[in-house]
């Protein structure tokens, strides 16, 4: 059986995912740039075998550490931040950018995934 698509609506649908979102939020904290930085958000900075929760682009990028490696992982350079995650902060965050979607989008039509996707 063959499908019509042209017989079937027809919707605009945008899925927005926020790259490193928790790893952007703790960088734009910490006054750095989220796309050149090097920082991990770890579950317990106190614990070496912590869960990475976000990496940065970069730290992906130039050391391949990424969400779940752990945090003996992470090499020892001076360049790369550990930082304990700051969920109510991301919270609020993402709360302003889905109340600035709202500005555009009915609130009946923005689908909320999780924190970090839209």
């Amino acid at each position: 059986m063959s499908v019509c698509y042209e017989e079937l609506p027809h919707h605009r649908i945008l899925c927005i995912d926020m790259k490193s979102f928790y790893a952007s939020c703790s960088a734009v904290m910490l006054e750095l740039d989220p796309l050149t930085c090097y920082l991990a958000v770890v579950g317990d900075v106190e614990r070496e075998g912590s869960i990475v929760l976000a990496a940065s682009p970069q730290l992906k990028k130039e050391f391949g550490i990424k969400t779940g490696s752990r945090v003996f992982e992470i090499p020892k350079d001076p360049r790369i931040k550990i930082v304990n995650p700051s969920m109510a902060k991301y919270l609020e965050i993402s709360t302003n950018i889905v109340k600035l979607l709202n500005e555009y989008v009915p609130l009946e039509d923005l689908h909320v995934y999780s924190v970090d996707v839209l």
